[in-house]
């Protein structure tokens, strides 16, 4: 049976338009500009999705969507892969076998290899200061002993802190420059928000200029964002 989509309880107020702002493959961007893949830049410069490109190629099969199933498996297959999942914890999440994942970890890791030698040089930093900064200079110090999983939450903190100042960063732009812009929800790499239907056009490009926030790599990076919307309901923005 269909659950019913609770986001549709949430209307805007009368004559407000609903948007949800969002970041474009945020995570993996800042993986592939902190480990400088060269292959996946190409990818992202060119508007192919690398993990709609990756599965395709893996499986052979040039007709594969974000809509395939084979995509969202592969695609949370590399996403654990980048944050240096083990087989057997990955296998768990996507239902494949063990020796499967690890095939396919062996396959990505050949292909992108520049991943693989950021890993390892976050877990050599790592575990001989129990430190990680990212690319807006914010530093975390583990008290934890430097072992198991606690390894895999670092090198995961590089790239989640980093959206997350991405998406703040923009939060306080809003809300310091769009005093008609109304900020009802911030979460990891969105933001839901209202605005006058009244020039609505001129809002939305607002919005999305406030939103362009440069990561300050020696390659600068900025991660494009989308705002969809809704007269109607949260759960109807598109």
């Amino acid at each position: 049976m269909a659950m019913p989509n609770v986001r549709e309880m949430f209307i805007p107020d009368e004559g407000m338009e609903m948007g949800d702002l969002d970041l474009d493959s945020a995570d993996l961007r800042i993986v592939v500009w902190e480990s400088d893949c060269r292959e996946m830049k190409r990818m992202f410069a060119e508007g192919i999705k690398p993990y709609v490109a990756v599965a395709q190629e893996y499986y052979k099969d040039p007709s594969i969507t974000k809509k395939h199933p084979a995509y969202q498996v592969f695609k949370k297959l590399c996403h654990g892969t980048n944050y240096m999942g083990k087989p057997p914890t990955i296998a768990g999440q996507c239902g494949l076998l063990v020796n499967d994942v690890d095939r396919i970890q062996k396959w990505y890791y050949g292909k992108f290899p520049e991943i693989k030698n950021w890993q390892e040089a976050l877990v050599k930093k790592f575990t001989r200061t129990a430190t990680m900064t990212n690319a807006f200079g914010y530093r975390r110090k583990w008290l934890d002993r430097v072992e198991g999983n606690i390894i895999n939450e670092a090198v995961a903190w590089v790239p989640q802190s980093t959206v997350a100042l991405i998406i703040n960063h923009a939060y306080v732009n809003i809300d310091a420059n769009l005093p008609d812009v109304e900020i009802l929800l911030q979460v990891h790499d969105s933001v839901t928000l209202q605005y006058p239907i009244e020039n609505c056009e001129k809002h939305k490009s607002d919005i999305l200029r406030e939103s362009t926030i440069i990561v300050p790599y020696d390659d600068p990076l900025i991660v494009p964002v989308g705002l969809k919307t809704s007269r109607d309901s949260w759960g109807r923005v598109e």
